[in-house]
């Protein structure tokens, strides 16, 4: 779950290592004054409260009024506030501003030398950051990303997390003997966890730290039918994230009964739609409605939008016989949707060629 750009899905690999780092440093919970700070106006008891008022934001994912508390602090301390542009560099990442992580890391980092935790801290969010401009796939960026984490690890108090980072990033260089050590490392430092589990899958299969394997998912349909990413290998699977008060996911709603139709003697295709409505009720009254008779599931908690990094509706993630995410659109509907059928059908196509072959 680094995750992919648009095309090959690379922002959601990278999403997974970004969400590695933003928690753990999240957890760490620093509320102590950093050497080397001067305090200025402002007592050091409001210092703290606006510190962690701005933390208490970030867990709420509200990264831009977080951002504020973080810059109120740091001017409560003259501007002088490691710890403050420390956080400012979490809002920045969680915000995707890469730029700003790697000002405010440099910033923090030169006023926190007599912290090396926290020093460790900021080297693996630096790395994260240089990671995330590399896509995945710019090797220069790689490189730069493989020396900060290295860095960080010779730092008393680095996190597990870091050798996890670093494994992707080397991983992605083609380096995977290398890689699957630092994942070694990992696992033997961390032993249990969500990301020791993608860790052993790594290990297993180093491909997919360059390629855009969907997330796993487990769900129960409306009609009472359990399914798995597991369960769809093999197949090409279409999801579509969608809504009954969103208009374009309404809009698309005949030209998916049209998808169904084309392939409905096709076993290898499966269409399953991932509804985001609150209500239970309007949801199953419009599906039946509609005759929408592929497999529907409600998200009722937001978890696969999430593990999908789905931010507008609808979204159409195309998955391939190998589970890894082919193409992926959003935020128009399916007719405006370019190359999304295109795509659809070529999969199809390998899967039937594959069978063939085999």
């Amino acid at each position: 779950m680094i995750l992919p750009g648009e095309g090959r899905e690379d922002e959601m690999r990278i999403r997974l290592l970004v969400l590695c780092g933003f928690f753990v440093a999240l957890l760490s919970g620093w509320t102590n004054e950093i050497g080397g700070e001067t305090p200025a106006q402002g007592s050091a008891q409001t210092y703290e409260v606006e510190l962690e008022k701005g933390q208490n934001l970030l867990r709420l994912h509200k990264h831009e009024e977080a951002l504020k508390s973080f810059k109120r602090a740091n001017e409560m301390r003259g501007k002088k506030s490691g710890e403050a542009f420390f956080w400012m560099a979490q809002a920045y990442q969680a915000l995707g501003a890469y730029k700003n992580v790697l000002e405010n890391s440099d910033k923090a980092l030169a006023l926190i030398q007599a912290d090396p935790e926290l020093q460790a801290q900021t080297y693996n969010l630096k790395g994260l950051a240089l990671h995330s401009q590399s896509e995945g796939k710019h090797q220069k960026k790689l490189q730069e990303a493989e020396a900060i984490f290295r860095q960080a690890l010779t730092l008393e108090g680095a996190p597990a997390v870091v050798h996890y980072n670093l494994a992707l990033s080397l991983m992605q260089q083609n380096r995977d003997p290398e890689g699957i050590a630092s994942l070694q490392k990992y696992v033997e430092l961390q032993r249990s966890g969500a990301y020791v589990e993608a860790a052993r899958r790594l290990i297993a299969n180093p491909r997919r730290a360059r390629e855009a394997y969907a997330p796993d998912f487990s769900i129960t349909t409306s009609e009472g039918e359990h399914l798995t990413l597991e369960d769809l290998r093999g197949k090409v699977v279409v999801l579509d994230f969608w809504g009954t008060w969103c208009p374009p996911c309404v809009a698309s709603v005949p030209s998916l009964r049209s998808l169904r139709k084309r392939y409905e003697k096709e076993p290898a295709f499966v269409l399953v739609g991932i509804s985001s409505d609150p209500e239970e009720e309007p949801w199953r009254t419009f599906i039946a409605k509609n005759k929408m008779v592929w497999p529907q599931y409600r998200d009722r908690d937001g978890q696969i939008q999430r593990a999908f990094g789905v931010r507008a509706f609808p979204t159409y993630v195309v998955i391939d016989h190998e589970g890894i995410i082919r193409f992926r659109t959003s935020g128009t509907s399916w007719e405006r949707s370019a190359h999304l059928g295109e795509e659809i059908k070529r999969q199809v196509k390998i899967v039937a060629k594959t069978a063939t072959t085999n």
